[in-house]
């Protein structure tokens, strides 16, 4: 019986490939790390596999909401300094993987910053 690839669960490590219009970048992170559940981007990531892709077209007043803690390194990954009227965005999924316990412990002490940032970003969030 061969191995099945990991599909992507509550406190999987998951490594994504973001391409908009103008860039493709890779997006790391722990899913299902954050203390308010999981966000509308990660319920669209449940239960896909590596090698899955799906289309995203969010408007820009909504993705704050739609990527809650991720939204920051997110905007950050994809070098957004003035963000579209709405975000088209294909989400590939590159590979699933069981996380250390203390990439688990960071992930989810980011997530409790605003927006995710971590707290020493310099990422002009402006909530530290």
């Amino acid at each position: 019986e061969k191995n099945l690839p990991l599909a992507v669960d509550h406190l999987k490590k998951v490594n994504l490939e973001l391409r908009t219009d103008t860039v493709t970048a890779p997006f790391e992170f722990i899913c299902g790390a954050a203390s308010e559940g999981f966000c509308l981007f990660e319920y669209e990531l449940l239960e896909k596999v590596p090698g899955d892709q799906f289309k995203l077209s969010i408007p820009w007043t909504k993705a704050g909401s739609t990527f809650a803690h991720l939204y920051t390194p997110l905007c950050m990954t994809l070098q957004l300094p003035n963000p579209p009227e709405t975000l088209d965005l294909i989400v590939s999924i590159v590979s699933v993987s069981d996380p250390e316990p203390r990439e688990v412990v960071r992930a989810m002490a980011q997530a409790t910053e605003k927006n995710g940032c971590g707290g020493d970003c310099s990422c002009g969030c402006g909530s530290h």
